[in-house]
């Protein structure tokens, strides 16, 4: 992760001083790099995000089951974006990304599914640093909002009556299927660096690193009712590396 941001951070340095160095040099390759940005593209958004799992493994650990992986979860979703050209490489879109985890535990006859997942999306505001020919640099936030869940599901894997569900609803024991789906809301803000290449006028591929900050989800059950005593900590937290497959017009 620091080799990513010391990278692009990098470039971003490199384009300052190599700007500075051209002030003084007159050769027409400078003036077409120094001309505005203009046109506009969409396209797929592939990102991995290294979220943290510490509140869900701590209720876990608590059960006596397995704690979630470190692996990333893999997230997909569109970008759009076009320059309104009323400020110099300014350009203004929007976005949209989700994903799940899901992890699976026998214990006994008694199998055990936790299922976390995570959508958000909005308004993007980038401004782009040309480095070279079809090369650029950008740099930017996000502003928007989105939905996280975790479904606990609890089964003894028995076959499936009809009749015997309603009796299971009924019973006033304990019921051994259970399933449950907690649901947050959030607000969030999403800074983001970006080393974007235009394979072709029309073509382009990019990549970055962006780290939602999240507020706090307001958590509900799956009829409504608002949960409470939820841990602070419960959201996703972590950094997420984007990617891009771009198509659109790319000066």
């Amino acid at each position: 992760m620091k080799k990513i941001l010391t990278i692009l951070l990098a470039a971003g340095l490199t384009y300052s001083v190599a700007m500075a160095q051209d002030d003084n040099n007159s050769e027409p390759v400078v003036t077409k790099h120094r001309t505005s940005k203009i046109g506009g593209a969409g396209g797929f958004m592939p990102s991995w995000g290294l979220f943290k799992f510490t509140e869900v493994n701590n209720a876990l650990s608590q059960l006596g089951l397995p704690k979630f992986s470190n692996a990333p979860m893999y997230m997909s979703g569109g970008i759009g974006y076009g320059y309104p050209m009323f400020i110099r490489n300014l350009r203004i879109g929007g976005f949209g990304s989700g994903g799940t985890v899901t992890q699976s535990y026998d214990q006994g006859n008694m199998r055990y599914d936790i299922e976390y997942g995570i959508s958000y999306g909005g308004f993007l505001i980038d401004y782009v640093v040309p480095l070279a020919n079809r090369l650029d640099f950008s740099a930017g936030i996000s502003f928007g909002g989105g939905t996280t869940h975790i479904k606990l599901t609890r089964d003894n894997s028995t076959f499936k009556r009809y009749d015997n569900l309603w009796q299971e609803f009924g019973n006033n024991d304990s019921t051994v299927n259970v399933t449950r789906t907690l649901t947050g809301s959030f607000f969030t803000m999403v800074p983001n660096v970006n080393i974007e290449y235009a394979l072709l006028p029309w073509f382009q591929l990019r990549i970055g690193v962006g780290y939602p900050i999240m507020t706090n989800p307001a958590w509900t059950m799956e009829n409504g009712d608002k949960i409470t005593n939820v841990p602070v900590g419960l959201k996703a937290d972590g950094p997420v590396i984007n990617g891009g497959i771009m198509f659109g017009y790319f000066n």
